[in-house]
């Protein structure tokens, strides 16, 4: 029994335009063409070498970014997850020694990390259900919406899957979601949750920030001087020297212990189709990105 990001993703995208029809006085027919145009604008801003402007207070934007990208970076996060030895270690003697674990995710709002590892556990089938505790920084607090969704369609799959008895599920989720610019070093005092965590998660954040920007390096310095010794924080990025650079400069400091640097391309092999009528309707228009392109490392706090 597995569960698919598309399916997943598909019953919450079908929610969300159905509440937006409902609500904002937009047909669905008509929410389908905004999500279609804002992916287009979306990848201009992502391509654009300069700081993207995404608009993802728009449910429409954000819709997008479901349909588009959410499964592809969702398989990033859970092919390191599953092929970097250190990590895939370190997270599966916690989940078997105290049945949780911990994460702090950065810029985390659509809740790639989440479908990551909801597939992650429940391929390793321990036999046992790990409560997988969220701390989620976004500025953007519409995100909320996405995530909650993703977190009642996994609920809801896993209880098809395995039944109304949650120690049965592969993952038991939850999480806090907190508003917060990552590049401002004031909010660190409204941040008390996020210190003890087992995994610290930049995924994709680097690029979005864009510039060299001394403020999520302090951010994330002082993130890093009060986490446990031996948290392991996950960057994942396009390919490229600069976005290694930027890891570097994080990691030289906030004093972690910092990984030789993968590169991965690969490809999800999952089919769209399971997005249900948003890809029927649009694949001729747009389809989901299935591949990535990224380099990674992990850093371990000492």
């Amino acid at each position: 029994m597995t569960i698919t990001f598309f399916e997943l993703l598909g019953s919450v995208i079908e929610r969300e335009i159905n509440f937006i029809a409902d609500h904002l006085d937009n047909s669905v027919d008509e929410i389908y063409q905004l999500i279609v145009e804002e992916a287009g604008r979306n990848q201009a801003e992502w391509y654009s070498n300069q700081v993207p402007s995404l608009n993802y207070h728009s449910p429409a934007c954000r819709l997008a970014y479901l349909y588009i990208v959410a499964a592809a970076n969702s398989s990033t996060f859970h092919h390191v997850l599953e092929s970097n030895q250190d990590l895939y270690q370190y997270v599966m003697e916690i989940a078997k020694e105290r049945h949780e674990i911990k994460i702090c995710a950065f810029g985390a709002g659509p809740g790639t990390e989440l479908l990551a590892m909801a597939k992650f556990f429940a391929q390793q089938n321990l036999g046992h259900s790990i409560s997988v505790d969220f701390q989620l920084l976004d500025k953007v607090e519409e995100w909320t919406s996405s995530w909650y969704g993703i977190r009642d369609q996994i609920n809801n799959s896993f209880r098809q899957l395995y039944g109304s008895n949650r120690s049965k599920w592969p993952i038991i989720p939850s999480g806090n979601f907190l508003a917060c610019d990552v590049t401002q070093l004031d909010r660190i005092p409204y941040l008390g949750n996020v210190w003890g965590q087992d995994v610290y998660v930049i995924n994709f954040l680097l690029s979005e920030v864009f510039n060299d920007d001394p403020g999520l390096r302090a951010f994330l310095s002082k993130v890093a001087q009060f986490a446990p010794s031996g948290a392991r924080f996950v960057f994942i990025e396009r390919r490229g020297y600069m976005w290694q650079n930027r890891m570097a400069n994080i990691a030289k400091e906030s004093g972690l212990l910092l990984s030789a640097f993968t590169e991965s391309k690969g490809r999800l092999e999952e089919d769209p189709l399971a997005l249900g009528d948003v890809y029927d309707v649009l694949q001729h228009e747009r389809t989901p990105r299935l591949t990535w392109d990224v380099v990674y490392s992990i850093g371990i706090k000492q």
